[in-house]
């Protein structure tokens, strides 16, 4: 007679819905346009290329990684201190390991309503409560978090720029914000896609770490140095937070490709220039077309553009995600309520963004 299994899950995660990716094929195309993950069409330089092939034929041994040398290597280009980072495989594991070494059960981390879809998740894996702020269309409303906040609170975390709207925080507000955080609030800075932030008035969130001893940043290589396959991520922080999150993470953070392409890819800084320049002019041309159809567009800082439809009969974001689906381009649709009649358009190749535009031409005029 067997033993009746009574083991659980901790309380909450039962609930978690699944983290929905962009999809990647479509049926009747070997080769579709995907602009739905934000990834680096131009890919990794052609050194980070090399390094990560050359580093394939010792992947059969633990990588017992000099992290100093890759810390070092972000230090220079970031101006920053290189005993202050940390790395991980890919920023979300990352973002996860903080809210669990900082938040838990009877915690509450409070976060924009609409921002990236995965923070209330960290915080339930926690055993934290998420608690969302309301936005203003899907903008970082300061105040709005401020009021949330509660003996309870342990961390506000936000993205700056943010996913999936494009939009950010100026320096001015992501300042106001921290001024009105309690000293045992930890402020986490998302901020995977700083490298496209051109605004005047963006300010990394690197520079409140080293002001303050309760900001935290998280930043990524899948982003502008094209190496989202081969996850890695590394955060900045104070010291000590580093320490701990360095001891509780896991035994190995970085595998061996990464580790070698990290390093070259940071160095090959033109390659990088010739990223921003390619996602620049994309950027301002689909902004200028689409809302020259008439539509919507959010003001970006990112690697994409979120555009609103009218709405009505045949012009919904529906309507346009089959109508190019059915031309061969994948757009990033969300099931969220605030987003259903938007769609998310990563910047592509020349080829796929010229015709992307044109098929949006021929959906709005049809």
């Amino acid at each position: 007679m067997g033993i009746k299994v009574t083991i659980s899950a901790k309380t909450g995660l039962a609930d978690i819905d699944y983290y929905m990716v962009g999809i990647s094929q479509l049926p009747g195309f070997d080769q579709p346009i995907k602009l739905s993950s934000n990834e680096s069409v131009l890919g990794m330089s052609s050194a980070a290329q090399k390094a990560a092939s050359a580093a394939i034929g010792s992947a059969h041994l633990y990588l017992e990684v000099d992290t100093e040398k890759l810390a070092n290597v972000l230090s220079t280009r970031y101006s920053l201190s290189s005993d202050s980072i940390a790395f991980g495989p890919g920023s979300d594991e990352l973002l996860q390991r903080i809210v669990n070494a900082f938040s838990g059960p009877g915690r509450e981390l409070i976060h924009s309503k609409n921002a990236y879809m995965q923070f209330p998740i960290y915080a339930k894996v926690a055993g934290s409560t998420p608690i969302a702020a309301d936005d203003n269309d899907l903008r970082y409303d300061v105040d709005s978090i401020l009021s949330q906040i509660t003996d309870k609170t342990r961390i506000v975390l936000i993205a700056n720029p943010d996913n999936p709207s494009g939009t950010y925080l100026s320096s001015v507000d992501v300042r106001r914000l921290h001024m009105g955080l309690p000293a045992n609030v930890l402020l986490i800075v998302d901020a995977a896609y700083e490298e496209f932030a051109d605004a005047s008035d963006y300010e990394s969130g690197t520079q409140l770490v080293h002001e303050f001893d309760n900001v935290i940043v998280t930043r990524t290589f899948s982003k502008v140095y094209g190496m989202a396959g081969l996850r890695l991520g590394w955060c900045y922080g104070p010291s000590w937070v580093i320490d701990l999150l360095e001891r509780i993470g896991p035994s190995f953070p970085i595998n061996c490709a990464a580790f070698a392409a990290g390093i070259e890819a940071v160095k090959d800084q033109q390659h990088v220039k010739k990223v921003l320049a390619h996602n620049c002019r994309w950027i301002d041309e689909m902004t200028t077309q689409f809302r020259g159809l008439g539509l919507k567009v959010y003001p970006s800082q990112t690697n994409f553009i979120l555009v609103e439809f009218p709405g009505g009969e045949g012009k919904t974001a529906d309507d346009a995600n089959s109508f190019l689906n059915q031309n061969g381009v994948i757009p990033r649709q969300f099931m969220v309520d605030d987003f259903r009649n938007k769609l998310r358009f990563t910047v592509g190749d020349d080829a796929g963004m010229q015709k992307t535009i044109e098929l949006m031409t021929q959906f709005i005029n049809r």
